[in-house]
């Protein structure tokens, strides 16, 4: 009769050696079945209704790399991340204190291939607010495209007359008009009223040119001063 002694110490290092096969094979077999991760894209325009300098974030990561947002300033379209994600919003850095002042994180939820405008009204995201933009190719001769935004939070609704068309009313604060045709034969009169009103709280004139499109957006308080005095600022969407 012939016996067999079993080296368990062997066997013990031959299992050890199947199993690191097996899971590493089983590793491979996993990550050769994941699914590429897809980064869809959409575009955002940040814009600075305050009376502050400030900086835009994305998810912790600074945007405007190059220059702070100004007052009445804009960012243009910029390529995002669609769907949820945190934008922040800081003032510029302090250099008597050497810090940066968080204002306010805000999260947005923004559909693919769409053009947006993150409206920068206050230190408060009560005070931020998106437009979705429907743009759309202006193809009629002698004529642009032209929307109000009020973004003032102070007032309970403003009118808004461009030349003697098109006519926005009663557009309370984080609210937009749709694009309508204004025309551009002339310098074009623009009148703020307070909704339902006669009495004009502020004018300005403006050159419009054929086939762009324009937002014209209330900044600052009505009974503002200094930086945060009411005014009218404007802006090229596209083209």
């Amino acid at each position: 009769m012939v016996v067999i002694i079993a080296n368990t110490q062997m066997n013990t290092r031959v299992i050890i050696i199947l199993l690191a096969i097996v899971l590493t094979a089983f590793a491979a077999c996993k990550k050769s079945s994941d699914a590429p991760v897809a980064n869809y894209s959409t575009y955002l325009n940040f814009v600075n209704a305050s009376a502050d300098s400030v900086n835009y974030y994305l998810n912790g990561t600074r945007l405007n790399s190059n220059s702070n947002l100004y007052p009445q300033y804009t960012s243009g379209y910029v390529s995002v991340l669609a769907f949820t994600q945190n934008y922040q919003v800081k003032k510029v850095f302090n250099t008597a204190s050497s810090t940066v002042q968080p204002l306010f994180t805000l999260p947005l939820n923004l559909d693919t291939g769409k053009y947006y405008s993150l409206f920068i009204a206050g230190e408060s995201a009560s005070l931020a607010f998106k437009t979705q933009d429907d743009l759309k190719a202006d193809t009629l001769r002698g004529t642009c495209l032209v929307r109000f935004v009020n973004a003032s939070p102070d007032a309970a609704g403003y009118d808004l007359v461009v030349g003697s068309a098109p006519k926005f009313a009663g557009l309370a604060f984080g609210t937009a008009g749709d694009f309508r045709l204004a025309d551009t034969s002339s310098l074009a009169p623009v009148t703020l009223y307070p909704a339902g009103s006669s009495t004009p709280i502020a004018r300005g004139n403006l050159t419009l040119l054929q086939g762009k499109s324009y937002t014209i957006y209330t900044t600052g308080k009505l009974n503002g001063t200094g930086g945060s005095a009411l005014s009218l600022a404007v802006m090229i969407n596209y083209n």
